[in-house]
């Protein structure tokens, strides 16, 4: 049964893993479909490929011809101007050419007409100096255009402007399609400025599932019609010279051109370009190889482009048939997108950055040759593992555990993703690990059946905390206990005794076990230690045997969660009708809380014996629970517990008293609820009520009884139906300040009060 049980979940945790692969290298394509099923394995893959991704990222330099023309913050406060008026784009494209800039792609948007002033409008000028720029032999500037954006019309076809940007396309053999997709009309580039013979590329950028850029879109399939390039795409191919010019058309079918190959059986698009093959997912998308952030490429401020002389050598040396990328870093522009190589990436490099991973032929493997990679690394790795655990020794187990993960880590981190392959580390690793820890687990729980069998035996004749520390220690208990600070907690059913007259025995066994899984739950779910039920009595402590810091702080959070506990029961017990009398409905419960030296252990006898607390602390806990009832409320806290038990909860001072057996007076209070939560009411009950009894103790007796007779409004605010019915703190004080009204107390009166009962 062991090895049956062992084997299945085995089996499961390989082919959970090995199926995770799969949606890791392929969930693009089906996203829309099945993200809600298939997202979770790309959202841990990611994150873990972009960390090992980083480690060798900086051995790549970037393109020294690569050079950002930047929209800084500087270069918009000097030009005075926001957006960059378009005179000032036609003045840096002739410094450009003088410079001997090759390419400028543009990511910025001239989709609205500037205003003509004087007769003269500037859109004229930026199309002159594109015409002079595109004067010289393969020189281009390229403009982009958006695909549908959410939120914006879209053209009802593709425009015609497009048609000449088509890319090649070989089909047939698998016969697939990509996602078609629609074009945007609202920053389409103006006409006049495509009739200058400017080359187009669409702008897209798409998060993954977890709000990181990876994926760059190369090409697009407009209303199902052409493939049509992204304005990375088309800055490379006209760059690398596969889009060039010549005067001669003998020349043109000797040029490579960048085509698309629909004919794959893989089923996957695959983008032929001079520096080799891109795999694409069905939406055109690849994962881009990154060189760098934000400081990684040249950058030069446009208004120095636009100011400097024309004559500038180390300008010249720089620009020489150069890919000049015009964006922005500016903060204001608000194009900063979230990437593996930095959370605020001006958009423009992710452009460059995939520029470059073209120019440089710094492809991805085919997703195929990924997913057999991890999934032989995953099998070989496991096999490997589970062959060590054959001899069960957990020392042997958790060493080749470590040695497979470093190797595997650095194998792939400065090898696999050197080579371009996705390697699925994290699911390797998942597998390597479920499969150790599934292992371990069922051979200790087969282990320790034979203990698990004596705990459930005898867990009901001694404390299960005595039998976890028998079983820890591999001794037998003794008797003996250890002191510590600790808080004792008391509860009882007021007037419970009533309780049996009015309710047959079966009646009363269910009503106790109701309440009392009830308010046990909070008690463990608080992290209290149970010591024993006396009838309807809950007695407990906090802070051992497990240490708690914050024991006092707990006690009176289960103080306040069991009285909203019994309020929920009152009112189903209610909605019970005619099962219940009316005692049931108006059961209320007494809690008494102190903290102090206690001491907790094993006591009894040899034979028997009781993990359970004593000291002088746990009785002064009973003894306030039981004086609750003199002053008709219903948690009463030692001032050692209110001391330690922080600002969270809504108190009063209730008296300072010698309880019966005691000959030190106790500060006690009432806990009125937790401040962030308590109605003003109760928040007003707790300050007028402090300052009556300042004036109480300083015998001022007729202020003292005016305020009480406000506070005690306030007390029937607290509890309505116990008007008329029960006494309150404010009702004792008035009647205790006439009675020292009529009869003073002596001059050494301190303010303390004698319980003269429990």
């Amino acid at each position: 049964m062991k090895n049956i049980v062992k084997n299945i979940g085995l089996f499961i945790i390989i082919i959970f893993s090995c199926v995770s692969v799969f949606f890791s290298l392929y969930s693009k394509d089906y996203e829309a479909k099945w993200s809600d099923l298939t997202s979770y394995a790309s959202f841990f893959e990611n994150r873990f490929y972009d960390f090992r991704m980083l480690q060798t990222m900086h051995k790549r330099k970037p393109h020294p011809k690569i050079i950002l023309a930047d929209i800084d913050d500087d270069s918009i406060k000097k030009l005075n101007s926001w957006p960059i008026p378009r005179t000032k784009w036609a003045e840096m494209l002739k410094k450009l050419r003088g410079y001997g800039a090759k390419i400028v792609a543009f990511d910025v948007f001239f989709s609205e007409d500037s205003m003509t002033c004087n007769g003269q409008n500037p859109d004229d000028d930026l199309v002159a100096a594109i015409e002079y720029f595109q004067e010289v032999p393969n020189n281009r500037v390229i403009l982009p255009y958006n695909l549908q954006v959410g939120g914006t019309e879209h053209y009802t076809s593709i425009p015609d402007d497009l048609y000449i940007f088509a890319l090649t396309t070989k089909v047939g053999g698998a016969n697939y399609e990509m996602y078609p997709t629609f074009i945007s009309d609202s920053v389409y580039p103006l006409q006049k400025l495509i009739d200058a013979e400017t080359s187009l590329g669409f702008i897209e950028a798409t998060a993954d599932t977890d709000g990181v850029i990876r994926h760059y879109k190369a090409l697009a399939f407009p209303y199902g019609e052409v493939h049509v390039p992204s304005y990375g795409l088309t800055a490379y191919m006209h760059w690398i010279g596969e889009f060039d010019e010549y005067d001669d058309p003998s020349k043109m079918d000797k040029v490579f051109k960048t085509q698309l190959d629909l004919s794959t059986a893989g089923g996957k698009p695959i983008l032929k370009t001079k520096k080799g093959d891109i795999e694409l997912n069905l939406k055109g998308e690849t994962k881009v190889r990154w060189t760098g952030g934000e400081e990684t490429y040249k950058r030069i401020p446009i208004y120095d482009i636009i100011t400097k002389d024309p004559n500038d050598e180390e300008l010249k040396d720089l620009f020489e048939d150069a890919l000049v990328f015009v964006g922005a870093t500016a903060y204001g522009a608000h194009d900063l997108r979230n990437t593996p190589v930095h959370p605020m990436l001006p958009g423009v490099m992710v452009h460059m950055n995939f520029a470059q991973m073209l120019i440089d032929g710094y492809y991805f493997k085919p997703f195929k040759e990924s997913a057999k990679l991890s999934w032989l690394l995953l099998i070989i790795s496991v096999i490997i593992l589970l062959l060590v655990q054959l001899k069960e020794n957990p020392i042997y187990d958790l060493a080749i555990l470590v040695v497979l993960v470093t190797v595997l880590f650095y194998a792939d981190t400065y090898y696999f993703v050197e080579q371009g392959y996705e390697t699925k580390l994290f699911w390797c690793f998942f597998a390597l690990t479920m499969c150790y820890g599934w292992n371990t687990i069922v051979n200790f729980y087969m282990a320790n059946q034979d203990k698990a069998f004596l705990k459930n035996a005898f867990g009901n004749y001694i404390s299960p905390e005595l039998i976890d520390e028998m079983y820890e220690s591999g001794h037998a208990p003794t008797l003996g206990g250890t002191s510590g600070i600790r808080t004792a907690y008391f509860t009882d059913i007021q007037g419970f005794s009533s309780f049996s007259e009015k309710l047959s025995a079966t009646q009363l066994v269910e009503l106790l076990n109701e309440y009392l899984t009830a308010m046990t739950d909070i008690l463990l779910e608080e992290k209290g230690t149970l010591d024993k039920y006396e009838g309807d009595a809950i007695i407990a402590f906090f802070g051992a045997p497990m240490e708690l810091p914050d024991h006092a702080q707990r006690s009176c959070m289960v103080a306040h969660r069991m009285q909203e506990k019994l309020l929920e029961l009152r009112k189903k017990w209610v909605s019970e009708g005619d099962k219940w009398p009316k005692i049931v409905h108006d059961m209320r419960m007494r809690i008494g809380i102190n903290s102090g030296d206690i001491v907790t252990g094993n006591m009894g006898s040899a034979s028997r014996m009781n993990y359970t607390m004593m000291g002088d602390s746990v009785n002064l806990a009973a003894r306030l629970e039981e004086s609750a009832k003199q002053y008709g409320i219903f948690t009463q806290v030692a001032k050692e517990t209110v001391e330690m038990a922080g600002d969270k909860f809504l108190w009063r001072e209730l008296d300072t008293i010698k309880v019966v057996g005691k000959s030190i007076p106790v500060t006690t209070y009432d806990l009125l609820g937790l401040k962030e939560t308590a109605p003003d009411y109760l928040k007003e009950l707790s300050e007028k009520f402090s300052a009556a009894i300042l004036l109480y103790k300083a015998q001022k007796w007729d202020e003292a009884i005016e305020l009480f007779k406000v506070t005690l409004e306030l007390e029937y605010m607290r509890f309505p139906d116990l008007k008329g019915v029960k006494t309150n703190p404010s009702e004792i004080y008035i009647k205790r300040c006439e009675d020292y009204k009529k009869l003073p107390p002596p001059p050494e009166w301190d303010g303390v009060f004698t319980l003269t009962s429990k």
